[in-house]
């Protein structure tokens, strides 16, 4: 087994060209997957997982193996693990993913799937870590109802090392403009602490002029997340709900003259 550990590293080293190479890029504490598919193998091709990290940590090995088809090749991270499906008759691809979990600084660097045949072409992936980011009270959308004055965006980051977070960093966007807090009635706080820090963006007396799009961007977009806020005003409500009440009144009124229409 040593042997063939060997032989392996000497024969994928130096084989990455930046044409074919993947850029990803995963959150501080999340799980990312990279999916393999190579095509015009034998059913029985041997699919390997190495990994190049950004800072080396073992004196002259390049590439340290991962799993070969669905057997691990290490026992040092358990937060690594593939998918192996074989070989498909239909498609007559191998298909392979790796999934990282909980990713951190030191999962930074080279990924390559490549399989035991020579004339095949290798999936290369460059993951670079970036801080992490979290919208309460969610990301995506908000729908807001008519009774709703008032709402609280809370954008927490991350960083990567354990170095002091420069809250001033992370900014709140409103349908693209800067939200400025001294040229506007919003309210913004924030709370650094070590590498965190939380900014708390309070919106009060909710009007039609507060939907749209609110960003959380972070030290000039190296990660950023939205929020996508849909307000109704009692005048919409009301129209709403007499529009319910007109369209629930036909169906009755469709449902009775069928009644009738039946009876006679």
């Amino acid at each position: 087994m040593t042997i063939q550990l060997v032989l392996l590293i000497i024969t994928i080293t130096g084989i990455v060209s930046s044409s074919n190479i993947r850029y990803i890029s995963g959150e501080l504490d999340s799980a990312i997957s990279f999916r393999c598919e190579i095509a015009q193998l034998p059913f029985n091709a041997v699919i390997t997982w190495v990994y190049r990290p950004k800072i080396p940590t073992i004196n002259g090995i390049k590439w340290l193996p991962l799993y070969a088809n669905a057997r691990r090749l290490t026992q040092n991270n358990r937060r690594f693990i593939v998918d192996y499906s074989g070989f498909n008759v239909q498609t007559q691809t191998h298909l392979s993913i790796l999934t990282i979990n909980q990713l951190n600084l030191s999962d930074e660097g080279i990924y390559m799937c490549k399989s035991n045949q020579h004339q095949s072409t290798a999936n290369i992936f460059n993951l670079t870590v970036t801080p992490s980011m979290k919208i309460l009270p969610n990301d995506g959308i908000i729908e807001l109802n008519r009774y709703q004055s008032s709402i609280n965006l809370s954008c927490t980051v991350r960083e990567l090392s354990t170095n002091i977070i420069d809250p001033s960093k992370i900014k709140w966007y409103h349908n693209k403009h800067h939200i400025n807090q001294h040229k506007t009635s919003h309210v913004i706080n924030k709370y650094p602490h070590n590498n965190q820090a939380t900014l708390i963006l309070s919106i009060h007396n909710l009007s039609l002029n507060d939907s749209g799009l609110f960003e959380c961007i972070y030290n000039d977009d190296i990660i950023s997340k939205d929020v996508q806020i849909f307000y109704t005003s009692s005048v919409l409500g009301y129209s709403k709900s007499i529009s319910r009440k007109l369209i629930s009144s036909w169906i009755l009124l469709v449902y009775n003259i069928i009644i009738i229409f039946i009876v006679t």
